[in-house]
């Protein structure tokens, strides 16, 4: 499991990370975060996650690898509620043992039985059920037992096994290039419109562009074109051969400003220009 590093510079906001960084990237990056840091109460939200993509792609992992994981993940968030005073009841911890069983019979079926995960399945719910039941048994697990069973071992092997399933994600759904991107998109024109709402509120992309700057430092800007290029424009030589008096005649300061501004952007130049501008700030 590769160790995570911060790069230098302060943390991107949200809005800006959604520009740079693929949803299902992002998701990820949060997912792992979460079990990194041990928020247990939110372990719900990342088994939900994994089960989701295991049903419908289970060959992801092998089948004990599936059940440990999400179980693994369950019943760290049922043992968390256990151990609160307020939330250690049936009503709020029967959902989360449902859940675990569905588990074992949803990513068991067709799979060859595997006594060792249905005897921990078993051996998990009898523990439970003696939480709920028994104070001083409670008391004494949490003191004695608890720290050993599912103190740092568990917590790193549960790790392990989230970051191999991230990894496989991202393996199996890669981020496409942007030749890629483009040849997917439909000939539709509302695509482009659609698309830029993302960037509608520009302060996200200056946030994030304005972080490059601080961290990576300026873009390669080698030219494209080793001879000449095709997109500048060169003099008409008729105008070039033309007296030179011809094109000092005099221009009032309005005449020649109106002159200079059409002759930079033309009409249908200038309809893009607007409508860009109108995607850009539209709120």
């Amino acid at each position: 499991m590769e160790a995570l590093t911060r790069d230098v510079g302060p943390p991107l906001p949200l809005s800006s990370l959604r520009l740079l960084i693929p949803p299902l990237r992002l998701v990820s990056a949060a997912l792992w975060q979460v079990v990194q840091q041990r928020d247990i109460m939110d372990y719900g939200l990342v088994e939900e996650f994994v089960t989701t993509v295991l049903e419908i792609v289970p060959d992801m992992m092998s089948y004990r690898e599936r059940v440990q994981l999400i179980m693994g993940l369950r019943a760290q968030l049922v043992l968390q509620l256990c151990r609160s005073d307020h939330l250690a009841n049936p009503e709020t911890i029967q959902p989360h043992l449902n859940r675990m069983k569905t588990c074992i019979i949803t990513h068991g079926d067709k799979e060859i039985s595997d006594p060792e995960v249905e005897a921990s399945e078993s051996n998990f719910l009898k523990l439970i059920q003696t939480l709920l039941e028994d104070p001083v048994e409670k008391e004494h697990f949490f003191q004695s037992v608890f720290p050993e069973e599912f103190g740092p071992k568990y917590d790193s092997a549960l790790q392990t096994l989230v970051w191999e399933f991230l990894s496989r994600l991202e393996k199996l759904l890669p981020t496409p290039t942007l030749q890629q991107t483009a040849s997917w998109f439909l000939p539709d024109p509302s695509v482009l419109e659609e698309c830029v709402q993302c960037v509608s509120h520009p302060q996200p992309l200056k946030t994030l562009l304005q972080h490059h700057n601080n961290t990576c430092g300026h873009v390669d800007t080698n030219g494209l074109f080793s001879g000449d290029n095709p997109i500048l424009i060169k003099a008409d030589p008729e105008v070039q051969s033309e007296p030179e008096q011809q094109c000092m005649s005099p221009v009032s300061s309005d005449n020649h400003d109106a002159a200079f501004e059409t002759s930079l952007t033309g009409s249908g130049t200038l309809h893009v220009h607007h409508v860009f501008k109108e995607l850009w700030y539209r709120r």
